[in-house]
C-alpha cells in the first residue's frame, strides 16, 4: 500500500534550506501554503531554523515517527541519509535528486544502490529525479512537492511520467476552476512503479476518473494486470508520447517489422479498456467530462443548439468520433412543439433559435432526457444580447445537478458573460470552447460507456494435437532461423489451421511425378532461409498450366537463387478468394501480438491492419476482422461476393492458442491466407515463422 507515501502523517525534508530558490524551500512553503495537517520537520545540520520551524541536524534526532522524507541533496549522499532515514523507520523516501540512470552507467549503479539501502530497512523509495505527490484530501492536504500549480480538491488523479506533461495537465485544471484528487510525477521508477500508483488510484474512493502520461512502459504485464482491475471501476485515460519506434529489433516478416512499442501498447490499451488520447488538450478535456457526469448508457446523442452553424459542426464532429444521432420519439417531439418558438427545428440537432429564453432552452433539455431513445446531450449556447442568458445557465445548472444522462457544452461568449459559464460548470456540466471538443469528450465518455457494458471476455479453447507441433518445434530450438515452410504447415496442421495442398522437390527430376499428383494449375516457390519475401524478389511463379511452364519457372528460379541451394514448394493454385495476411510477434512477459489485415504485396505500405494480444476471445477476432478499413473488400464490395469471415475469425483464434501454447514462436506471417467464398474456407498459401533461442 501506498498510503505512507500520499497519506503522510509526517513529513522530513532532508535539504531544507531557507534560501528561497532552494527545492527543499519550496516544498516546505507549499506544504504550508496548502495547510498539510501533520507535523513538518526541516532536515540542516548548518541551520537551527528554517521559516517558522525548528530545523534538525539528522532524521534521526526527530524525536516523532516519520512516515516521508522529501530528499534534495548531492546525488552521492543520498545513500548516507537512506541509512540514516531506513534507521529512524522512515516509510517513504521521494528522492527530487537527479543524477542516477539518466545520466550514465555511473548514475544507474548509484541508483541501484539507493533501492538496496531502503530495501535493506523496509523503506521504498519514490524516484529519483522526481517532483513529488500531492494530495488534496481536505483531511491530508499534502503537497509534497517543488512545483507550483495551486492544488485544491477535486476527482481527477493524474500519474505523469513527464513532470512538464503533468505540470501543464494540473495547470488546465486549474485555470477552468477544476480540482484534482490526487497527482504524482514519479521520475525515474526505480521502486515505486507507476502500475502501483494506478492501482492505488484505481481503489481510492474520491478518485473518479485517472489520467496517465507515459512515455516508455516499463512493465507492459504489469500495465495490463492493473488496468483490467482498475477499468471495470473507473477510466484510465492514457497519453502513450515517444512514439518513435525506438529499440527496434531487425525484423525480417512483415508482422515483425510492423510491431513497434506503439503497436504492442495499443493493443494492452485496447484489452484493458484504456482510452487512448494522441494529444494533452483531449485528454484533460475527457476528464473534466468523466469528474462530475454520469457515463452514458450508449452512443446516441442529441444536439441542442441557438445558432446553426456550431451545431452542424458538432454534428460533423459526432459522427467521425462514432456517435450515433439519437431519433426523437413521438412523444418528445409533441412536447417540444408545445414548448419552443414556432420557427424552431424539433429534430436532431435541435435548433430551438436565437430568441428562445430559459422556458424554452431549458424545458428542451428536461425533456430530451426523458427521451428512452437519446443517451447524451451536447448544448451548444451562444449568449444573444436579447434573452436572458443568465437565467438559461441557472435553469441549464439545476437540471445538470439532477441529470442521469451525461451533458456536454460549448458556449460562445465573451468576458461580459462569464456568470453563464460559472453557473453551468458550478452544475458539474463541463463547458468547452469548440463544439468540436465537446464532441470528443462525449466521444471518450461513449467509448467508457462500452468498456464497463462488456461481458466477460468468451475464450474457445480447440481440440489440438499439442504434441505434434511441440514435436516439430523442439527439433529447430535454438537455430533462431525460419522453419522450412512444410515444417510451418505441419505446425499450423496440428492446430487445425488450414494449409494449401503442398509439397517439396529438391530437383528437378521430382517435378513431374509431384506435378501428376497433384494436378494443373500449380504454384512454384523458391524455399530458402535467406529468401525472405518471395514474391518481390521473383522467387513464386503462379497459375502454372501445363509441365512446359513449370519446368521453365524451375529452371529459372534454379540459376536465380542457385547461392541459396534452395528447395522448392509445389502447391495447387487457387482460384479466385481475397488475399489477407495473419501474423504474430512474441513480446516478452506478454501474450503474442496478433495482426489480422488485406495480404499480399502491400501490407507494409497500406498498413491496413488490426492488433490484439493473445490470447484472442471470441470477440477480439471479428473485431479484428471487421476494424480494418478495406473489411467491405471481404464483405462483398461492388457486387463482388462475400468470403469466409467466419472462417478467417477462427483461423485467428486457432493461431492465437498456438502462440499461447508456444511462447517461443517469435515472429510468424500467414502471408497471404486466401479466404474463399462464404461458407467454403480459407486456406494458408504461404508462411513464415521463426522461433527464438533457447
Amino acid at each position: 500500500m501506498l498510503d505512507a507515501l500520499f497519506k503522510p502523517r509526517s513529513v522530513a525534508i532532508i535539504g531544507a534550506s531557507n534560501n528561497p530558490l532552494s527545492i527543499g524551500h519550496i516544498v516546505i512553503k507549499n506544504l504550508l501554503d496548502h495547510n498539510f495537517k501533520g507535523p513538518i520537520y526541516p532536515i540542516n545540520p548548518k541551520s537551527k531554523f528554517i521559516k517558522s520551524f525548528r530545523a534538525y541536524p539528522s532524521v534521526k534526532d526527530i524525536p516523532d515517527e516519520v512516515d516521508l522524507v522529501n530528499i534534495s541533496i548531492k546525488n552521492t549522499l543520498v545513500p548516507y541519509v537512506l541509512e540514516e532515514c531506513g534507521k529512524k523507520g522512515v516509510k517513504f523516501a521521494i528522492v527530487h535528486t537527479a543524477g542516477f540512470k539518466e545520466v550514465g552507467e555511473e548514475g544507474l549503479a548509484l541508483e541501484k544502490q539507493i533501492v538496496e539501502v531502503a530495501h535493506k530497512y523496509g523503506m521504498r523509495i519514490y524516484g529519483p529525479n522526481s517532483q513529488g505527490i500531492q494530495n488534496s484530501d481536505p483531511e491530508i492536504s499534502v503537497y509534497a512537492n517543488f512545483t507550483f500549480v495551486p492544488m485544491f480538491p477535486g476527482n481527477i488523479s493524474i500519474v505523469a511520467q513527464s513532470g512538464g506533461v503533468g505540470e501543464t495537465l494540473k495547470l488546465h485544471l486549474y485555470r477552468i476552476g477544476k480540482g484534482m484528487r490526487m497527482y504524482s510525477s514519479f521520475g525515474n521508477e526505480a521502486d515505486v512503479s507507476m502500475n502501483e500508483i494506478i492501482d492505488y488510484y484505481g481503489q481510492d474512493e474520491g478518485t473518479r476518473a485517472i489520467m496517465v502520461h507515459i512515455e516508455t512502459m516499463k512493465d507492459p504485464a504489469g500495465f495490463l494486470d492493473v488496468a483490467n482491475r482498475v477499468t471495470p471501476k473507473k477510466p484510465i485515460l492514457a497519453l502513450k508520447t515517444g512514439k518513435t519506434s525506438e529499440g527496434t529489433k531487425a525484423v525480417a516478416s512483415h508482422t515483425g517489422s510492423m510491431v513497434e512499442q506503439e503497436t504492442i501498447v495499443d493493443a494492452i490499451f485496447k484489452k484493458s479498456g484504456v482510452l487512448r488520447f494522441d494529444n494533452q488538450e483531449d485528454m484533460v478535456n475527457a476528464a473534466i467530462a468523466f469528474s462530475n457526469q454520469p457515463v452514458p448508457k450508449g452512443d446516441r446523442v442529441c444536439i441542442v443548439t441557438n445558432t446553426g452553424g456550431p451545431a452542424i459542426i458538432a454534428v460533423d464532429e459526432c459522427i467521425t468520433a462514432g456517435l450515433k444521432l439519437a431519433e426523437l420519439s413521438t412523444k418528445t417531439k409533441n412536447t417540444l412543439k408545445k414548448l419552443v418558438f414556432q420557427e424552431a427545428i424539433v429534430s436532431n440537432p435541435v435548433d430551438v433559435v436565437a430568441t428562445a429564453g430559459p422556458e424554452q432552452y431549458g424545458g428542451t433539455v428536461a425533456a430530451l432526457l426523458e427521451d428512452p431513445n437519446i443517451d447524451s446531450l451536447l448544448l451548444v449556447i451562444v449568449t444573444a444580447p436579447f434573452v436572458d442568458c443568465e437565467g438559461i445557465a441557472r435553469k441549464l445548472g439545476d437540471i445538470g445537478k439532477t441529470a442521469s444522462k451525461p451533458i456536454v457544452c460549448q458556449v460562445i461568449t465573451i468576458e461580459k458573460w462569464a456568470e453563464v459559464i460559472r453557473l453551468i460548470r458550478e452544475s458539474g456540466i463541463p463547458v468547452y470552447d469548440f463544439a468540436e471538443t465537446a464532441a470528443k469528450a462525449l466521444s471518450a465518455m461513449s467509448g467508457y460507456g462500452k468498456v464497463i457494458q462488456r461481458k466477460a471476455a468468451a475464450y474457445k479453447k480447440y481440440e489440438v494435437n499439442k504434441k505434434k507441433a511441440e514435436s516439430i518445434i523442439k527439433r529447430h530450438k535454438g537455430k533462431e532461423k525460419f522453419l522450412p515452410q512444410d515444417d510451418v504447415f505441419g505446425i499450423l496442421q496440428s492446430y487445425g489451421i488450414p494449409t494449401v495442398d503442398t509439397l517439396r522437390v529438391k530437383k528437378e527430376s521430382e517435378l513431374e511425378r509431384a506435378a501428376m499428383k497433384m494436378g494443373y494449375p500449380l504454384v512454384l516457390k523458391v524455399d530458402a532461409e535467406s529468401v525472405v519475401h518471395k514474391t518481390e524478389v521473383g522467387g513464386v511463379a503462379l497459375n502454372l498450366k501445363d509441365k512446359a511452364a513449370l519446368m521453365t519457372s524451375f529452371k529459372k528460379m534454379s540459376k536465380k537463387f542457385a547461392k541459396e541451394k534452395p528447395s522448392f514448394i509445389l502447391q495447387k493454385y487457387l482460384e479466385g478468394g481475397k488475399e489477407v495476411i495473419v501474423g504474430a510477434k512474441g513480446n516478452e512477459g506478454l501474450g503474442a501480438t496478433i495482426m489480422f489485415g488485406l495480404g499480399g504485396v502491400f501490407v507494409e505500405t497500406l498498413k491496413d491492419v488490426q492488433f490484439r494480444l493473445a490470447p484472442l476471445s471470441k470477440e477480439d477476432a471479428p473485431q479484428m476482422i471487421h476494424g480494418i478499413k478495406g473489411y467491405p473488400i471481404l464483405e462483398g464490395a461492388r457486387g463482388e461476393k462475400p468470403v469466409d469471415i467466419n472462417k478467417l475469425a477462427e483461423i485467428l483464434l486457432r493461431l492465437s492458442q498456438l502462440t499461447s501454447d508456444f511462447p517461443e514462436i517469435d515472429e510468424m506471417d500467414l502471408n497471404p491466407v486466401v479466404a474463399l467464398q462464404k461458407g467454403k474456407g480459407a486456406m494458408v498459401v504461404d508462411d513464415r515463422l521463426k522461433i527464438i533461442r533457447t
